[in-house]
């Protein structure tokens, strides 16, 4: 296995050039061989890679001990005693192996249709008994003729996900991995709108508008039509306040936060067995918010494991299409802030140990989760975006070329104002143009649906939600 490092500057001097494939998979396709002509996204990313090299480099920073293992406060637990709400400050904040952890639960889930006498039983896969069920968060979900679908059974995973019934797959398009935001769950990737009457509500966003009227297809239904495979993860915050405090007013995480050591593990864990299952498939990841730095995360894990030869590890990059970003966290979020409660330093659930791994929005500092993430301004946050480079290292990525997008709402006033609650457009966009599309939306492309608490952060949501949004995210998936 390869792990030489190289002067990036040098490998863009020379046209044609191409690391040395590391993999224990087959390579992709898209990175030209010896001797061909670069292809100008390529040549770009490598341009911006080398940029970004020299400028690190003159800062004094020494790229190759930048550690891109697990942050030392995330630590990975190795205690097999079960989370409750009375130990719960051992768990949150920590890295969770699915061997042990509450979130990896297929019990009682709302879209599987085996499920019928569960407090939230499968009845047309759509209510999950709080955001699309319950009439104070705007429930019942008044769409119909939902997609068909029923609990993920992929070999090697044991936790929740909901797989789309596609009755005409295209196998020559990648398989979709949608990565639902915090306290939410898949059904974020399907349409929704609120009970006639129901008046939409978006104080803390600023913007008021009128519901939707009839359902628009949303990611879920229009990946479907498109003859994709989907698969979208389940987090199950469901579970999480009976193992978070929830009821004292300093410790409350009653909406299920959770963090990237709840998620993560998760995540990698199905990305794992899907690419072990389907070899010689591609996989993209659409990610919304929380779930943008988690699918990020995850496929770091996943690199690391496989550069320290851990048994049964995998290179993801070799498999990974697409990666696209609605509304992240890649550098801060508003409720780090104390306009919004200061929740890293006064909240000890995941409510707040996410907040302390995200940062602030308003002043942000390299975290200790970002840097392994991001590394030294963000020079590593787009591993084999141009088929070779990786965490500090070229010959990465089985010569596969990963395409990267954000997309997140433009601020009121650049830095200063912003429509959306949690980010804005420095919080989101990832500094390798080149390497990169980061895509801004107007102040108008918000969700319109009443979905999640009747529209509370429909600005949030507009990202992958609106129809602005979702077109952007189908017209990336295709390119």
């Amino acid at each position: 296995m390869a792990t030489r490092r190289m002067d990036i500057r040098a490998v863009v001097a020379v046209v044609g050039l191409v690391g040395v494939a590391c993999s224990n998979q087959e390579p992709g396709g898209e990175q030209p061989g010896p001797g061909t002509q670069v292809p100008a996204a390529v040549k770009a990313c490598r341009d911006r890679i080398a940029a970004k090299t020299a400028e690190v480099e003159a800062a004094g920073i020494d790229i190759a001990t930048w550690s891109i293992q697990d942050a030392s406060e995330m630590k990975e637990l190795t205690t097999t005693t079960p989370q409750n709400q009375d130990n719960y400050l051992s768990y949150d904040g920590k890295y969770r192996p699915v061997t042990n952890h509450p979130g990896c639960a297929v019990d009682n889930l709302y879209y599987d249709k085996t499920n019928t006498t569960g407090s939230t039983p499968y009845v047309d896969g759509n209510n999950d008994g709080k955001w699309t069920g319950n009439s104070a968060f705007g429930g019942p979900n008044a769409a119909t003729g939902f997609l068909p679908g029923d609990r993920a059974k992929i070999p090697g995973y044991p936790c929740a996900a909901k797989e789309y019934t596609q009755p005409n797959e295209d196998t020559s398009k990648p398989i979709i991995v949608l990565v639902h935001g915090n306290s939410t769950r898949p059904h974020t990737w399907e349409k929704f709108i609120l009970p006639p009457g129901t008046p939409p509500t978006t104080a803390y966003e600023n913007v008021q508008f009128t519901a939707d009227t009839t359902a628009r297809d949303q990611l879920a239904e229009k990946l479907i039509a498109a003859h994709y495979r989907v698969i979208a993860v389940d987090f199950r915050t469901d579970v999480v306040t009976s193992i978070d405090p929830s009821a004292n007013s300093t410790t409350q995480n009653s909406s299920g936060n959770i963090d990237h050591g709840w998620s993560t593990p998760i995540l990698q864990s199905l990305l794992k067995a899907v690419m072990k299952d389907q070899p010689n498939r591609k996989v993209a990841l659409i990610a919304h918010s929380l779930g943008v730095t988690v699918a990020r995360d995850a496929l770091r894990r996943m690199y690391v494991e496989w550069q320290a030869g851990k048994a049964g590890a995998i290179n993801p990059f070799p498999q990974v299409s697409h990666v696209i970003l609605g509304s992240g966290a890649n550098h801060g979020v508003s409720t780090y802030d104390p306009a919004l409660g200061s929740l890293c330093a006064t909240n000890t659930t995941m409510r707040g140990t996410i907040v302390c791994e995200m940062g602030s929005r308003s002043n942000y500092v390299q975290t200790y989760f970002h840097k392994p993430l991001n590394g030294p301004r963000d020079l590593f946050a787009t591993p084999c975006a141009d088929g070779d480079y990786a965490f500090g290292k070229t010959g990465q990525c089985g010569e596969n070329v990963v395409k990267y997008y954000t997309i997140t709402m433009t601020d009121k006033e650049k830095g200063t104002n912003y429509q959306d609650l949690y980010v804005s457009e420095a919080a989101s966009r990832i500094e390798m143009d080149g390497c990169v599309t980061n895509t801004l939306t107007t102040l108008t492309d918000y969700d319109t649906s009443g979905y999640f608490n009747k529209g509370f952060i429909a600005n949030h949501f507009g990202s992958l939600r609106s129809s602005s949004g979702l077109d952007l995210a189908m017209r990336y998936l295709a390119e």
